[in-house]
C-alpha cells in the first residue's frame, strides 16, 4: 500500500511538471519576442528544450531548470548559472561533451554557447558560481547533482561551463 502511494505521488508530480513545462513552452512561443519575460534553454545533443524558471527553490526546480538569482541574466554579460534536477530536465546532462552547442532564447534573440569544460565538484564547492573575469565575457554554467543514478542526496555536482560564441 505504501509503495503504491509513493509511486502514485511521484507519477502525479512528474505529470504536473510535464504539463506546466508544456504550458510555459507554449507561452514562450506565443509571447512577443521582445518582452524578455521568458528564457528558453535548448541543448540539441540531449534533446532538451525547456523554459528556464527564475530562482532555484524546490518549487521552481520542479517546473524547470532554474536561473540562480544574483547571477547574470541568461544572454547578458557575466556568468549566468542555471541549475536543474538530475532526474528531470538535466537527467541527460552527463552526455554533453566539450564543443557541444547550447542555445539560450531570450527577448527575441538567440545566444549560441559552446561547451568548454565539463567537471565534477564537491557539493560545497561554490567556486563555479563566481562572476566572469572581465565585464565583456559571457558564460553559462549548468549545474546538476552527480552521479545521476545515486540514491539519496548526491555528494557531488556536475558542472557544464559554456562560453558565448555567437548570436
Amino acid at each position: 500500500m505504501a509503495g503504491s502511494i509513493l509511486c502514485t505521488s511521484v507519477a502525479v508530480s512528474y505529470a504536473w511538471m510535464y504539463v506546466e513545462q508544456k504550458k510555459l513552452l507554449h507561452e514562450f512561443e506565443t509571447h512577443k519576442p521582445t518582452d524578455g519575460i521568458l528564457t528558453k534553454l535548448s541543448i540539441p545533443r540531449i534533446g532538451l528544450r525547456a523554459v528556464v524558471i527564475e530562482g532555484t527553490s524546490s518549487r521552481s526546480l520542479l517546473l524547470g531548470p532554474g536561473h540562480m538569482t544574483g547571477s547574470a541574466i541568461p544572454g547578458s554579460n557575466g556568468n549566468s548559472v542555471i541549475a536543474g534536477h538530475r532526474d528531470t530536465f538535466f537527467r541527460h546532462l552527463p552526455r554533453v561533451k566539450t564543443g557541444d552547442a547550447i542555445f539560450i532564447f531570450r527577448s527575441g534573440k538567440r545566444f549560441h554557447y559552446a561547451v568548454v569544460e565539463k567537471k565534477v565538484v564537491q557539493a560545497n564547492d561554490i567556486s563555479v558560481l563566481r562572476a566572469s573575469k572581465g565585464n565583456q565575457l559571457t558564460e553559462l554554467t549548468l549545474i546538476t547533482c552527480y552521479p545521476a543514478c545515486f540514491i539519496g542526496p548526491a555528494p557531488q555536482r556536475l558542472i557544464i561551463l559554456a562560453k558565448l560564441v555567437g548570436y
